[in-house]
């Protein structure tokens, strides 16, 4: 359904796991495990790295739980996003998503390579976390 973990600890990455299965249920989940990161590891800050290569698309129940997700990590202090997506139905959800949020930092990849490149050369915007 979905994994988080902390990806790069010294550029402030957690990583998301889509997976095609998703329900609302494992949305909030998933945003209690990158509560709990947040905290045990004290960043005000961080890029969020999301893989969502198996999602095809959302179901909808599932999409309007991702804008309150994208709207909470906004508040945690998610700077940048990049997302790594193929399907073309996806991307359109995502957009769309990102529109109701208020979410204006979200990059659309196709490898987890060059995501992860992308945020790793980002600065945190005003205060960066010192995990170095």
């Amino acid at each position: 359904m979905y994994k988080v973990s902390l990806e790069d600890k010294k550029h402030a990455i957690i990583a998301v796991k889509w997976e095609s299965n998703l329900t609302p249920e494992g949305i909030h989940q998933a945003n209690d495990e990158i509560n709990t990161i947040l905290r045990a590891h004290q960043l005000s800050q961080f890029h969020l790295i999301v893989n969502m290569k198996d999602v095809i698309v959302f179901k909808p129940e599932t999409q309007k739980e991702v804008v309150a997700h994208q709207e909470w990590l906004l508040q945690k202090g998610m700077d940048q996003a990049a997302v790594v997506v193929q399907s073309n139905v996806a991307k359109l959800q995502l957009r769309r998503t990102a529109k109701e949020s208020s979410h204006r930092s979200e990059t659309h990849f196709t490898e987890i390579d060059e995501a992860l490149t992308f945020l790793k050369q980002k600065n945190h915007s005003e205060n960066p976390n010192s995990l170095a």
